[in-house]
């Protein structure tokens, strides 16, 4: 596995989670059709796969079971781009100094995560 920031890979997966890109659960014929032969404006594009993106997604809900803020203040920091901590603090009713820790916790967490997986591989 290329060695990634996990930084980089969390905004990546923002994007994937923003653009609801990845396997649909089901999606009629004609709107696939539409979907990929038309060129949208407004979104980015992830520049991650989906097994990465779904990877991250079940590490999150992992995060999310252990520590249920931690996870938390992670999901809404990078699914909602440009979320400063003072604004993801009044979402959550705390401190923006106790969600930027409960952010880099996560992070960390994350990544420490994502390192098992690529020593296994």
């Amino acid at each position: 596995m290329k060695q990634l920031d996990i930084e980089y890979l969390l905004l990546q997966w923002g994007i994937w989670v923003r653009v609801q890109a990845g396997v649909p659960r089901y999606v009629s014929p004609h709107f696939a059709l539409m979907r990929d032969n038309v060129q949208m404006h407004g979104e980015p594009s992830p520049a991650i796969t989906d097994d990465t993106a779904m990877l991250i997604d079940r590490l999150i809900g992992r995060l999310y079971d252990r520590y249920p803020d931690s996870g938390t203040a992670l999901w809404n920091y990078y699914r909602y781009a440009g979320l400063t901590y003072r604004q993801l603090g009044r979402l959550m009713d705390m401190n923006h100094a106790k969600v930027e820790k409960l952010i880099s916790v996560g992070s960390a967490w994350i990544d420490g995560c994502l390192e098992n997986y690529a020593e296994a591989a």
